[in-house]
């Protein structure tokens, strides 16, 4: 029997079933345990709850976060579907904090389910285990434990971007790893002679500057965890003449990657010429021009998780 349930990244349709099955058949429903569900399909979103907060529907209602939280999220996005999940990893930065001045039971919860998710998705060993931390604490039998575990500070989050680029020659001042913040900055200090210089100390092999460019879509997970495939790919690509932009993603936004971030000669041939628009969400003096996009992720650029799912949701299919 456990106190705690954790799920993460389920989308495949038998395991949402499966798992569905699970928590329909746990003792007392969906009323007690402590449910973590994080970025999962949304038939098992609703399986959240911390204490008093719950995701699930209310009678007849919508499942989902509560209204209230509802109007603060979407403060934080572009107000497309699609976009949603970048919205709420902006949410996750300051709605901890907010929730503190919210006074009810529901509030606390709600903070200590959002702080949950702040860890977890930061990933990293130090954050899970203060994860582990927290919810041992917030779930604790004993009440006068429970009642005082939130005066005990927990370990300060290990933060890495949500999105960036990186690259085996880029280093902070300190011989860290470093992040550039967009593609613009990441090619500025690609084409430099610092970065000639680092590769000439190193013996890393590089591309020449007219090489063509690709983008590399990669797991941010991957990346925190240190997968050593990532250097390896990024060396193999600089050694065979191509240019990488490792491009370093939560998973389900790499359409926004692309949209945003990402162009090429032939689109600002067209859009100068007046034979395209682009989306409002382009930044420009952020994006980079790349000749193709290399998509190491398990989500799909298009549609799926990575686009928007409501539409899908009430096709007839018989018809």
């Amino acid at each position: 029997e456990a106190d705690v349930f954790l799920a993460s990244l389920v989308f495949d349709y038998d395991d949402v079933s499966a798992v569905t099955a699970m928590l329909d058949s746990a003792e007392d429903g969906r009323t007690q345990k402590t449910r973590l569900i994080f970025e999962c399909a949304t038939e098992l979103m609703e399986y959240n709850r911390v204490g008093s907060f719950s995701m699930a529907s209310a009678g007849d209602g919508p499942s989902g976060p509560p209204p209230a939280v509802k109007a603060v999220l979407s403060k934080f996005s572009s107000g497309r579907e699609e976009d949603k999940l970048a919205g709420y990893l902006e949410l996750l930065k300051v709605g901890p904090e907010l929730l503190k001045f919210v006074p009810g039971e529901k509030a606390g919860d709600l903070r200590t389910w959002m702080e949950a998710y702040r860890y977890w998705n930061q990933g990293g060993l130090s954050n899970v285990r203060s994860m582990l931390q927290l919810l041992v604490l917030k779930t604790r039998k004993n009440a006068a434990a429970a009642a005082n575990a939130g005066d005990l500070s927990l370990p300060e989050l290990v933060v890495t971007p949500a999105t960036g680029l990186l690259h085996p020659l880029l280093f902070d001042e300190s011989g860290s790893m470093a992040y550039a913040s967009d593609p613009k900055s990441y090619m500025d200090w690609r084409l430099s002679s610092a970065c000639a210089k680092s590769a000439k100390e190193r013996k890393f092999p590089l591309a020449p500057d007219d090489a063509p460019r690709v983008a590399l879509l990669l797991y941010r997970k991957h990346v925190i965890t240190g997968q050593r495939y990532i250097a390896d790919l990024i060396r193999a690509m600089e050694a065979e003449g191509l240019m990488p932009v490792p491009v370093f993603i939560n998973g389900v936004e790499a359409h926004a990657i692309v949209r945003d971030w990402l162009t090429s000669d032939r689109e600002v041939e067209k859009v100068n010429s007046g034979a395209a628009t682009r989306e409002p969400t382009y930044k420009p003096n952020e994006a980079a021009e790349v000749d193709a996009v290399v998509n190491t992720i398990g989500f799909p650029l298009v549609g799926g998780p990575a686009g928007s799912m409501e539409a899908g949701g009430h096709v007839d299919l018989s018809s």
